[in-house]
Formats: C-alpha cells, sequence, structure tokens
C-alpha cells in the first residue's frame, strides 16, 4: 500500500503532497511499465527480456526537478537480473529530477532555506 505524504518548508512556507510507494496494481512489470515513458519502457524491456518472470523493486519516490525546483513523485524501478535503476523524468516539464530518500535532509527547492519536514497524511492502493 503506498502513502499520502506532505514535504513541507518552515522557511517559505511551500507545501508539496505526493503519492509515495506503490499500490497492488504494481505488482507486476505490464503494469508498471505504463508509469514511464516510451524511451525507458523500452530499456526496461531490453533489460527484462531473458527473465520468464521479471524480480524488480518499483516505488514512487519524492524526487525535486531542476528546472521547476519542485518537489514531485516520479516512478523508480531497479531491475535485480540486471542491477539497473531506472527513473522518470520531470512529469511537468521532462526534466531531469534530483531523487531524494524521505529520511535525509532536504533543503527547499523553492526558497533554498529550509530543510523539508515530512507528514505522512494517509495511504493510498
Amino acid at each position: 500500500m503506498g502513502r499520502s505524504s506532505e514535504f513541507a518548508c518552515p522557511s517559505c512556507s511551500a507545501s508539496w503532497q505526493l503519492f509515495l510507494g506503490h499500490g497492488m496494481g504494481h505488482a507486476t512489470l505490464e503494469n508498471v511499465l505504463d508509469e514511464f515513458p516510451a524511451d525507458i519502457q523500452q530499456k526496461i524491456l531490453a533489460d527484462t527480456k531473458d527473465e520468464k518472470i521479471p524480480s524488480f523493486e518499483f516505488n514512487f519516490c519524492p524526487a525535486v526537478c531542476r528546472q521547476c525546483k519542485k518537489v514531485i513523485a516520479v516512478p523508480v524501478i531497479y531491475l535485480h537480473h540486471s542491477e539497473q535503476t531506472y527513473f522518470a523524468p520531470c512529469p511537468d516539464c521532462g526534466s531531469t529530477v534530483d531523487i531524494f530518500k524521505e529520511d535525509e535532509d532536504t533543503r527547499c527547492p523553492f526558497c533554498g532555506e529550509g530543510l523539508l519536514s515530512l507528514n505522512d497524511i494517509g495511504s493510498w492502493d
């Protein structure tokens, strides 16, 4: 089950609500592929073509868009056999993102001053 979380900056009051983790619908590679753009889908399929049942870990993870300066959730997949990790670009502008761990200190991308706080709001599936 996924969780709904809010990241907030104490300095500028900017906040972002994200759906993180994964739902029951993300149990198969076929369903997970839909979360990625076509070019990344092709790379994932190439890396898993020799596996009868591909082994992977999938989650929506928090990230900061380098262009938009927003905190967003992006799909991330780790393929066990090839040991490759793929993640999608910013869904708003297509730019590269920097993924961060929820438990690490992350500076607000909007003002650059405060460290983001994390509050779990609920769950989703």
